[in-house]
């Protein structure tokens, strides 16, 4: 008994190590959905209406299943929870345990629905996308994917759906919770538009792009009008701050172009670098006013590689 006590155990912790390396390093992007095998036990998949959108749906095996691990369960109630933490009648729906036999959530977001299936994610009928829109899907872990909604290059966050995790097999309970918390706040609002005028960044200081370095979507925070990476560190379990010159630059330079006013068109707005460039954002400006070029931008690019990455301060 204890032989077999011990392989269980060992063969769970390498699993869990594996799992976390691939978190790490980052799940590829697929032009299609994994389907795990859970997924074979469906018999029922159920919407659920918030202002006549339905922006959650539930997969359930046959009642009374046990197939998924509870404290997995608990991590996606509590974060619903939290998402629409506004809406009291809306949260009745996550106010107690979910039952055992729920091996699917899946959550819209702002401006798309939840599909016919657990993966399947659309955009609302009253938001019209460009012809070049594609959607394409990328795992953060074995519990979760994300469904995003291509156009000119960026990538909308049109839904998550979380997988809880089997019996028998790793939860990473703060991996997930912290993926979770990550993909939300650094999502990119469809349609594209003003950076500066997100919900992000007028409520919190905060706002999420791509960048080649990480290569992947990052969260990034304002401290004293310098953006920098909010992650966490999967070994640790610790949220870590960090400073990225690409970000840095682009926040330097960002400049927001107002789409043109064509009834005929229906392509999102684009971000260009012009002459006129933003100053960094301070506590009480949502909005920044033109600086020179040469006056902020080059001036603090030429000087970052002299900033002592060591004293930036843990995260709140």
């Amino acid at each position: 008994m204890d032989f077999l006590t011990n392989l269980f155990f060992n063969t769970q912790s390498r699993d869990e190590k594996n799992e976390i390396n691939y978190i790490v390093k980052g799940y590829p992007l697929t032009t299609s959905p994994v389907v795990p095998d859970i997924l074979k036990h469906q018999v029922e998949f159920k919407k659920v209406q918030r202002v006549l959108l339905d922006n959650v749906g539930f997969t359930l095996a046959h009642e009374g299943s046990d197939l998924v691990q509870s404290e997995s369960l608990e991590v996606i109630r509590k974060k619903l929870l939290e998402w629409f933490h506004v809406d009291e009648s809306f949260c009745k729906n996550f106010s107690t345990e979910f039952p055992k036999n729920l091996i699917a959530i899946s959550f819209a977001h702002f401006n798309f629905e939840v599909g016919e299936s657990c993966q399947e994610y659309k955009l609302r009928d009253s938001v019209k996308p460009s012809e070049n829109g594609h959607f394409s899907y990328r795992k953060l872990s074995e519990c979760i994917q994300c469904t995003y909604f291509n156009e000119n290059g960026v990538e909308f966050l049109a839904g998550i759906t979380f997988y809880p995790a089997p019996h028998g097999r790793p939860q990473l309970l703060k991996s997930n919770d912290a993926l979770l918390y990550l993909a939300i706040c650094s999502i990119i609002d469809y349609p594209l538009g003003h950076r500066q005028k997100s919900w992000g960044m007028t409520q919190y200081k905060q706002y999420g792009r791509f960048c080649s370095v990480a290569g992947k979507q990052v969260l990034l925070r304002l401290q004293d009008g310098i953006p920098l990476h909010f992650d966490y560190d999967h070994v640790t379990n610790e949220y870590r701050k960090s400073l990225c010159k690409e970000c840095c630059k682009d926040y330097f330079t960002y400049h927001w172009e107002e789409p043109k006013k064509d009834a005929s068109t229906t392509a999102a707005p684009v971000v260009t670098v012009g002459e006129s460039i933003p100053a960094a954002v301070t506590a009480t400006d949502s909005e920044s006013s033109p600086v020179s070029h040469a006056s902020s931008t080059e001036s603090f690019i030429e000087e970052f590689d002299k900033i002592d990455f060591h004293s930036v301060p843990p995260p709140c």
